[in-house]
């Protein structure tokens, strides 16, 4: 039997946890509560967006690139639903703190003690190497590898003409990967924290951890060697 579950059975009654279809009911309504959030951030990142430059400084790593300086738009909704994914992204970040407060609210009950002094220094840690991921991904791996795929592969005979769009998911999919694989570190040391997974048993797959982690690498990153180091690492 799993040791971590949503209601543990030796301290049920103990600590008077809510019955199955309570924790249904308080579940949806943190996940109301979460959504509302997003929402409200998303109507507040549109004027954000509208307001600030927002365009230019994503469009600042590819901005060497650009012959003309400009990225193209093909479909006349494209800067309209630009705008909408921009908005979406500024108001998840700002929406951050309510959706992760609601996470914690529904968990903490099941959680010992012992356990929950883990939470803060995690969130804290994952807050950080979140943000270093996304910088090292923005100020270095997306510049490399714009200049290797619009440089080294470039031919003489081809133009390119690079749409907002793509460009927008191109750089949101690096970016995103190194945000999200810089969170692995703390994900290994929680298991072993709540005692989920023995350390031994990393040790003893360590190998086969580095096999998947290259390949991992060398499928979200451009084409150059040391970005893969990078991310590995």
């Amino acid at each position: 039997m799993p040791r971590f579950t949503l209601l543990r059975s030796s301290s049920c009654f103990a600590r008077g946890e809510m019955p199955f279809l309570d924790h249904l009911e308080e579940l949806r309504w943190r996940i109301l509560w979460s959504l509302a959030a997003v929402l409200a951030g998303t109507v507040i990142g549109f004027v954000v967006v509208q307001h600030c430059d927002v365009l230019a400084l994503l469009k600042r790593p590819i901005a060497p690139c650009l012959l003309a300086g400009k990225l193209f738009i093909t479909r006349p909704t494209d800067a309209f639903i630009i705008t909408l994914k921009l908005a979406a992204l500024v108001g998840i970040v700002l929406a951050a703190p309510i959706v992760i407060w609601q996470v914690w609210a529904f968990f903490a009950p099941a959680l010992y003690p012992k356990e929950k002094r883990f939470v803060v220094p995690a969130f804290i840690a994952g807050f950080v190497l979140f943000v270093a991921g996304v910088c090292i991904a923005y100020e270095w791996v997306l510049p490399a590898a714009l200049r290797i795929l619009l440089g080294t592969f470039q031919r003489s005979d081809l133009e390119s003409i690079i749409t907002a769009d793509e460009y927008f998911s191109f750089a949101a999919q690096i970016v995103l990967a190194f945000g999200v694989m810089f969170e692995l570190p703390l994900v290994i040391v929680l298991l072993a924290a709540f005692r989920l997974v023995n350390p031994k048993f990393f040790a003893r797959n360590r190998p086969i951890a580095l096999v998947f982690a290259a390949i991992i690498s060398a499928i979200l990153t451009p084409p150059d060697a040391f970005s893969m180091m990078m991310l590995l690492i």
